[in-house]
């Protein structure tokens, strides 16, 4: 009896020498912006959504510092992104198919690593019903209990069979490519 009960608590001595890092669930904070911005033959423009949109994510943290991803997922309404022209934002919601597809999603779908306080990840981007696995490559920081993700990707409208807005019988057109920047932060959850 003795010699088990010496084994058990020297199983427990190794055990407890080695760090244990679980998964912690993280939902998206009110810090965030996600903004679009593009191209068109009079001027550039961009749309912003400061608000609506919900996501989650499973972090791990050692030492201070994210040392995985294990689960990402962002999903913002549509007609969220606001550009202040309230023409152009009708013109946007009808190329992107707001009224059917009322939000635009990313799902992380691989984590590639942490160098640094940059992360590599590839992930499922779905615009007006159509889906693109990009690469993403962002940098984050930790402020206090928050971990805030910050990155811009370029995507094409084509890429997502969507014709660009156009506006005045198409004497306006919007460019082709897209610049997808956002600032996002996760919390734990309660």
């Amino acid at each position: 009896m003795r010699f088990i009960t010496a084994q058990v608590m020297l199983t427990l001595l190794i055990l407890s020498s080695f760090p244990c890092f679980a998964q912690q669930s993280y939902t998206i904070s009110s810090d965030q912006q996600f903004t679009v911005a593009g191209t068109s033959t009079i001027h550039d423009w961009e749309m912003v959504a400061k608000e609506g949109t919900t996501g989650s994510a499973g972090l791990i943290l050692e030492n201070g510092k994210l040392s995985k991803i294990t689960s990402l997922k962002v999903e913002i309404p549509t007609k969220s992104l606001k550009s202040g022209k309230g023409a152009m934002d009708k013109n946007a919601y009808e190329a992107l198919n707001a009224a059917k597809y009322p939000s635009i999603a990313f799902e992380m779908t691989e984590f590639l690593g942490i160098t640094g306080t940059k992360i590599r990840a590839n992930g499922k981007l779905t615009i007006a019903g159509k889906s693109q696995i990009i690469p993403l490559e962002v940098s984050y920081s930790i402020s206090g209990n928050t971990v805030k993700f910050k990155g811009t990707h370029a995507i094409l409208f084509s890429d997502f069979k969507i014709d660009a807005p156009t506006a005045v019988l198409g004497t306006i057109k919007t460019g082709d490519e897209l610049r997808l920047s956002f600032e996002a932060g996760f919390s734990p959850k309660n």
